[in-house]
């Protein structure tokens, strides 16, 4: 059975991983004064945030239309039997309601499955769905596999401001306030589809230390876990981080992912983040 992934470019897959996976990616929009650019087309990751630090303005984000979606599934149903699609977490956007309309359109064997969440949490699970199909697992296969390792997703973050996410509506006021006011480095967390602060910490040293501890109550059930060490600005940071779980956890198989300017834009730079979850054992 012939199946095409889709996904939105909020996944940020590596354009390595797009192509050896043969992933097709629907590129979400920031708007930065006044300017459109399309993520991972018009604009790099370094140049976005170069930008967002100069501007007085904040950036906003857009999603892509129903008819973007509706040329795409039409092109593939062309050739594929399947098409099956993993999006941004719907509290975050409106990308995977648009796709669902999309798919009621354009009819056919169109899957499209929120993940509940953004970035590794979605590439992770998307990579084992077409590795699985690879293997000759069925949509409903992979459906199973995905409804598991989403449930069993875990993101844990340290940022360096709220200000960017209360600006953009995605986190309380009141928690953004007694960031500021303490000065403290928040760790955030991903519940039900939504961003929610997890751990109020003094230091970047003590938030790092939270979120390994609470990584290490993972690890040591000795399934084997899917890693995401997630960054905005922080490459050589994100790279120790990943040298050390390797080091220190040899069943673990881990990936480096950098949030680029659809959700660095709500985030600001100076995210670190572990995302990772437990591969189904019906994965390859």
């Amino acid at each position: 059975m012939r199946i095409a992934f889709v996904t939105d470019s909020t996944a940020y897959l590596t354009p390595q991983q797009v192509e050896a996976y043969g992933i097709h990616v629907v590129p979400l929009t920031v708007i930065l004064d006044g300017r459109a650019y399309r993520e991972g087309v018009d604009i790099d990751n370094a140049t976005f945030y170069r930008l967002m630090a100069e501007s007085k303005s904040f950036p906003t984000t857009s999603q892509a239309s129903v008819g973007e979606f509706v040329a795409l599934f039409e092109r593939l149903l062309s050739h594929h039997d399947a098409v099956m699609c993993l999006l941004l977490s719907s509290q975050f956007s409106g990308t995977f309601q648009t796709a669902q309309t999309a798919a009621q359109m354009v009819g056919g064997n169109i899957y499209v499955v929120d993940s509940r969440i953004s970035s590794y949490g979605i590439a992770g699970p998307l990579i084992d769905g077409v590795v699985m199909a690879r293997h000759g697992a069925s949509p409903e296969d992979i459906l199973a596999v995905w409804e598991q390792e989403l449930a069993e997703m875990n993101a844990y973050f340290v940022i360096d401001t709220l200000e960017y996410l209360h600006r953009g509506g995605r986190i309380g006021g009141a928690a953004a306030v007694l960031g500021s006011l303490l000065q403290i480095k928040p760790i955030l967390t991903v519940r039900d589809g939504r961003i929610e602060l997890y751990e109020k910490v003094r230091t970047r040293k003590r938030a790092m230390e939270f979120m390994l501890a609470k990584f290490a109550e993972a690890a040591a059930s000795g399934r084997a876990l899917q890693v995401g060490v997630v960054h905005s600005q922080r490459e050589e940071e994100a790279a120790k981080l990943r040298s050390e779980l390797e080091a220190a956890y040899p069943h673990i198989r881990t990936d480096i992912s950098e949030l680029g300017p659809v959700i660095g834009a709500h985030t600001g730079p100076g995210v670190l983040a572990l995302v990772y979850y437990p591969r189904a054992e019906a994965v390859p």
